[in-house]
């Protein structure tokens, strides 16, 4: 064949499957292939167009590969490299690839050493998330002496580096790093900090490179990018609508586990499998078994993922949950072995974030924690239904009527069964029993929270509490000392009656000494409480005044808010709720003002803690209710210390009366401060400990809720004093209560 022939086909060859923008003309050939083929590489590498040209990322919704995606691909210890996806071999979990720096041989690379050039989901990388970086540069081409550079820029001289420059062959080099914390920049941008994964990593960088340092930090989601989830590869692959990957029949529980933990899971699952088709994860990583495993997933009815500190090291399976959870939204029990709360921080529990999780923790409570998983799965799958069998839909769903709203201090019922150490009370003054005795009497349920609480529903705790008080029509408050020293129920009080201005029934219970009375009386709770409501005394361990005070209640239920059939308040509550799907604000029964009255929004102006339990004046930046944190602006320029819970940050107005009591936790002021040209007043964390009225005035006092052990800075200050005395309400401010503040958030969506 002619020369030049030669030349046009291999160029054609080369333009067409490399994307070659060269030309091979004027190269000459010579029979010492050591003259003409150091031409051809040196024309090559000069055409092979920047190392770094890849389109701009986007952002992922799914970060799986595609055919023709920009791709970073691992290479040899070296780092990570530009290339292009070529194709995908699912029966080996590889992909083909061209490199995009002159190296125009095709090759595999496994989906592990492989990502593409995508900003990544948020949602999908938390402490521990292995994820790519920038750090340092990459150099490709000839030094001055012509030969290869030294791609880690060490010698190289100013002019090589301009001559490189201008032709477009440095790039950026990527490495695989770890996340170790997510903080917020001044901006109250999310920034991600993070090292190198460790030297025994298979995908660890060399590090004799210019630049080189051991850790990152403040890196924005745009500067990260993460490798694909191999589920969702699979999942996407020819092989994924095919025989291969659809399961051998449909399951009822997929149980999410790693092999550490093979004991513990299969003692949790015992009784599940005599009820349920149950299947599992596996070790194996082939492709089979991938194929399996998502057919297994797709079908299931719940995903039951078990959490511990070795499950969320593992790399399978923690894609395994991402995928059930996010890419088919699959309902998920989470369920956590041990007592590590580590999790929290990772994917596992942004995913997760505001479900109920039950916590196998001891022996102790296991025998509750395995009933409470039993109620849960019931949720979703029908016992009668037999394994492998479809369930039918639940043949009752109506939200109760009467809502319970109590202090487990007070239930001798939890007590016994195991989830105190103590009680205050008796037998006849049980929230639990009296709640028993009531459901039959007025023959429907009663919402009661060990019953009605879903660790499935992503609302969580307080979303799910303040549904069940909405859809309600009456609540029966238990109230007693221990009652208004809880945040939860005080939570639940305020929320119930002055937010939703609900009908309430008073219920005391508890010790009922005279003292203790007069305690939740004056408290915050005591303040919101129906005006002359005589409550129903459960204070005296006797049968017979037990059983008359539950007929009282009873028959109070029957002639006023439960008069009316079922059928017609729930449609009311159906009406209700399709409005509240529909309906951006305050619902119904719903003020702004109440849900406003102490919760910070954006652009609030706040006091809010800083460090070592100091509060300054600033305003709301952010709120993020996944961690419940707000971002705030100080007045003063100081740009640190910025993020901080929501209970730590209150909003800068007068308190309302009927908002404070004995008990009270406030803002008041003691000290000042200064900051460059900037003074001010110090707000301390305090307690409102009496209350007394002169001339229809009220005055407050207390005292610090924290000390110098606690790290208090103000103790060592000379305007230090532990009380106060006689502020009023405007000198007082107040935290904001959780369910008010997510309701609240969630209507300004």
């Amino acid at each position: 064949m002619a020369r030049e022939t030669m030349l046009k086909n291999l160029e054609k060859v080369l333009k067409e499957r490399y994307n070659f923008k060269g030309s091979l003309e004027g190269i000459q050939f010579s029979d010492q292939t050591d003259e003409s083929f150091p031409q051809l590489t040196e024309v090559l590498a000069n055409s092979a167009g920047p190392v770094s040209a890849m389109p701009d990322p986007t952002v992922a919704g799914d970060n799986t590969p595609k055919i023709g995606d920009p791709a970073f691909v691992y290479w040899l210890g070296y780092g990570w490299f530009t290339a292009t996806i070529v194709n995908w071999m699912p029966a080996n979990l590889n992909y083909m690839i061209k490199w995009t720096d002159g190296n125009w041989a095709a090759e595999a690379a496994s989906y592990q050493n492989l990502c593409v050039n995508k900003v990544p989901d948020p949602s999908t990388i938390g402490v521990g998330t292995k994820v790519l970086f920038k750090q340092g540069l990459y150099y490709c081409g000839y030094d001055d002496n012509g030969q290869m550079c030294d791609s880690t820029g060490r010698g190289l001289s100013e002019a090589t580096i301009q001559r490189l420059t201008e032709k477009k062959q440095i790039s950026d080099r990527w490495h695989m790093g770890r996340i170790t914390s997510v903080t917020k920049n001044e901006k109250g941008e999310t920034a991600y900090n993070g090292r190198h994964v460790d030297p025994s990593d298979p995908q660890v960088s060399s590090s004799n490179y210019v630049g080189y340092t051991q850790t990152f930090e403040g890196l924005l989601l745009s500067e990260l990018r993460t490798l694909p989830n191999v589920f969702n590869c699979v999942d996407t692959s020819p092989t994924g609508s095919n025989s291969s990957s659809a399961p051998k029949k449909k399951c009822d529980v997929f149980v999410s586990k790693v092999h550490e933990d093979n004991e513990a899971v299969r003692k949790i699952v015992s009784e599940v499998r005599g009820k349920y088709d149950v299947a599992e994860s596996s070790d194996s990583s082939t492709a089979d078994v991938i194929q399996e495993i998502v057919g297994q997933i797709k079908s299931c009815s719940v995903y039951l993922v078990c959490l511990s500190d070795k499950f969320i090291e593992n790399a399978q399976a923690m894609s395994e949950l991402l995928y059930a959870k996010k890419t088919l939204g699959k309902t998920v029990i989470p369920v956590v072995i041990g007592k590590s709360q580590n999790w929290l921080s990772t994917t596992a529990g942004m995913l997760l974030a505001g479900q109920l999780y039950i916590q196998f923790g001891s022996e102790d409570v296991f025998q509750e924690k395995s009933m409470e998983l039993q109620n849960n799965l019931k949720e979703y799958i029908s016992e009668l239904s037999g394994p492998g069998e479809e369930s039918p839909e639940s043949s009752s769903n109506l939200p109760p009527r009467v809502f319970l709203s109590y202090c487990w201090s007070n239930s001798k019922l939890s007590f016994e069964a195991g989830q105190l150490r103590s009680y205050v009370g008796h037998e006849h003054s049980d929230p639990r029993k009296i709640k028993a005795d009531i459901e039959k009497r007025i023959g429907e349920e009663v919402w009661l929270d060990i019953e009605q609480l879903n660790s499935t529903d992503d609302s969580g705790m307080f979303g799910q509490i303040a549904d069940g008080l909405r859809d309600s029509s009456v609540v029966l408050i238990c109230v007693s000392k221990e009652y208004t020293n809880s945040g939860n129920c005080q939570m639940e009080a305020n929320f119930a009656l002055r937010s939703l201005r609900k009908t309430a029934l008073i219920l005391e219970v508890g010790s009922g000494r005279s003292e203790d009375r007069s305690a939740w009386m004056r408290s915050s709770v005591g303040m919101v409480l129906p005006p002359g409501e005589k409550p129903y005394l459960f204070t005296a361990d006797d049968h017979g005044e037990y059983e008359e005070t539950i007929d009282q209640i009873c028959r109070k239920l029957k002639e006023t808010v439960l008069s009316e059939p079922r059928a017609i308040t729930e449609n009311r509550n159906k009406s209700a709720t399709a409005k509240r799907k529909m309906v951006k604000g305050p619902q119904p029964n719903e003020t702004k003002s109440s849900l406003r009255a102490s919760v910070p929004m954006v652009g609030d102006a706040v006091v809010a803690h800083y460090a070592a339990w100091q509060f300054f004046p600033a305003k709301v930046a952010n709120f993020d209710r996944v961690s419940m944190k707000y971002t705030v602006d100080w007045d003063d320029p100081d740009p640190s210390c910025r993020v901080q819970p929501y209970h730590l940050v209150a909003l800068n107005v007068t308190a309302t009366e009927d908002m404070v009591g004995i008990g009270s936790s406030i803002l008041f002021k003691q000290g000042t401060y200064r900051f460059g040209n900037s003074t001010g007043d110090v707000w301390n964390l305090g307690e409102i400990t009496d209350i007394i009225e002169e001339d229809g005035v009220k005055y407050y006092s207390g005292k610090h809720s924290k000390t110098a052990a606690d790290g208090l800075a103000v103790a060592t200050w000379p305007s230090y004093s532990p009380t106060f005395h006689r502020a009023r309400c405007q000198d007082l401010r107040l935290f904001p209560n959780a369910i008010e503040m997510l309701q609240a958030y969630r209507n300004e969506e």
